[in-house]
Parts: C-alpha cells; structure tokens; sequence
C-alpha cells in the first residue's frame, strides 16, 4: 500500500486525489454561483424594464 493512497479519494477504480476533488467541488460551486448570479441579474433586468 502506496502512502499515496491513503490520501486518495476512491470513485470505484478510479482514484483521484484530494487536490483534484477539492478543485472539482470548487469549480462547480464557483459556476453554480455565477449563473445564479448572472440569472438573477438578468431576471432584474427584465423585470425593471417592463415597467
């Protein structure tokens, strides 16, 4: 057993280490934030234009 391993996080046989896991989780937070952003933006947008 690979010290390496024991700071892996396993997906079935896929190992990923935790850096890539914490990027990943990262990333998609980052991108769920910024579209709900640009939505909610938008949907003011609309909203103060129609009136």
């Amino acid at each position: 057993m690979d010290i390496l391993d024991l700071f892996s996080i396993s997906f079935g046989e896929i190992d990923i280490p935790p850096v890539m896991f914490y990027l990943i989780i990262f990333l998609t937070v980052f991108i769920f934030l910024a579209v709900l952003i640009s939505t909610t933006k938008l949907i003011q947008s609309f909203i103060s234009d129609s009136e």
